[in-house]
């Protein structure tokens, strides 16, 4: 069985280091970007079945980020993980497109969970 692929965007070297091992462990198969104009290359060139991202990160915010990814007609689903505790900003994500918003720190069970259902209603 493939496995799938998940992009992590996060500025912070600690957190995509963990995420990309805890799910490892679980099974998905992990790229790590470590800015949004990073992210937005690699999607370029690669097939993704989710995408991990930050809000907070120098240059382009997640915000920014997601809006392109929408403008490049890219559907995967994008969860939103963040330290940010502001329902506004998490209400302008799934405008955006976003299908969660997971607070830091990260609960591993539910964002595996939204993982799993999101990838599976892609498909």
């Amino acid at each position: 069985m493939e496995k799938n692929r998940i992009l992590i965007v996060d500025d912070e070297p600690n957190v995509c280091e963990f995420l990309s091992e805890y799910l490892g462990y679980r099974g998905f198969e992990t790229r790590i970007s470590h800015s949004g104009s990073d992210a937005l290359q690699c999607l370029q060139k690669d097939n993704f079945d989710a995408i991990l991202l930050d809000l907070i990160m120098p240059g382009m915010n997640g915000l920014e980020v997601l809006e392109r990814i929408r403008q490049m007609n890219i559907t995967i689903p994008v969860i939103i993980v963040t330290g940010v505790k502001d329902k506004k900003i998490a209400d302008d994500a799934i405008k955006l497109g976003a299908v969660d918003f997971i607070p830091k720190p990260i609960d591993l069970d539910r964002l595996e969970q939204s993982l799993i259902v999101n990838i599976k209603n892609l498909h």
